[in-house]
């Protein structure tokens, strides 16, 4: 009996001292990633879509949970996919939506913790918009001559991505663009297929903006970032001595539309002419 304590005892004590360590799990096996589409082919409306599946195993052929899979396409921002990321559950398997306003062939490519593996899948497009309408037109539909209508005077922006960006005002409109004289006419009925992507923001770097009920100055930056003028100095020396004159004032029912970034406290923290042509189009700088 003594010697049953003691052994129980020693065993207690060696639990405390030598506590268990968890055995490692097997690293994942990268040549043995499965990526299927539940469809070959999927209408180009934005709404049909196909189903992306990856399943992943670990080296000792067991289900890899916790892995981190990244999908992407080859045509970029044409394809939706939602999520882009996300990580394997007990089975080791994820499930990715495809969709695309753009017909064509596009292939998904797979990256699991950020590897990118051999396999892949391809999906085709089909039955979409057709209408001769390249990526960059600007586009609106027929006037109706009644001055106390305005719908028929927005304009947009189609984007690569198939969707439509609306411009909020003319001063946002000049920002981009210095007339209306490539502004193509559509009818209602071929405006209404293409879904609406959101509103575009300021040209980056190209003038200082503020709200109407807000004193502090802004310079924008990439996709409608607002970033304060901290000083007087800091305003003449990136938009001139005159740059009290280029300051728009931008409507509160806008404001949903910007963020807000770092303060410019020093000129050299903002090229604006250097920011201006790097986001140079409405999908660089949407990241579309």
């Amino acid at each position: 009996m003594r010697r049953f304590l003691m052994l129980t005892m020693f065993a207690a004590m060696a639990a405390v001292c030598w506590p268990m360590v968890p055995a490692q799990a097997a690293p994942v096996d990268f040549n043995t990633v499965t990526v299927r589409s539940s469809k070959g082919t999927v209408n180009a409306d934005g709404i049909d879509q196909a189903i992306i599946s990856v399943n992943v195993k670990t080296t000792n052929y067991l289900a890899a949970q916790g892995a981190t899979v990244t999908i992407t396409t080859s045509r970029g921002g044409v394809d939706e996919v939602k999520p882009p990321e996300a990580t394997t559950d007990g089975f080791g398997s994820v499930n990715f939506i495809l969709r695309s306003l753009k017909n064509g062939a596009t292939t998904i490519m797979v990256d699991v913790n950020g590897h990118r593996v051999s396999q892949t899948v391809s999906v085709n497009f089909v039955n979409g918009l057709d209408i001769g309408l390249a990526a960059g037109s600007l586009i609106k539909i027929p006037s109706d001559n009644d001055q106390n209508t305005y719908a028929d005077s927005a304009v947009y922006y189609y984007a690569n991505n198939g969707r439509r960006y609306v411009f909020p005002n003319e001063k946002v409109y000049f920002t981009w663009y210095t007339s209306f004289d490539n502004v193509r006419i559509l009818s209602i009925e071929d405006m209404s297929k293409i879904p609406i992507g959101g509103n575009i923001t300021y040209h980056p770097g190209v003038k200082p903006v503020k709200f109407q009920t807000d004193d502090k100055v802004y310079a924008v930056y990439r996709n409608g970032e607002l970033r304060w003028l901290k000083t007087e100095a800091v305003a003449r020396a990136i938009y001139g001595e005159n740059w009290t004159s280029k300051v728009d004032d931008i409507s509160e029912a806008f404001y949903v539309n910007y963020k807000f970034g770092q303060p410019i406290e020093n000129a050299v923290d903002f090229m604006a002419e250097t920011i201006a042509g790097k986001y140079s189009t409405i999908e660089k700088d949407k990241g579309l």
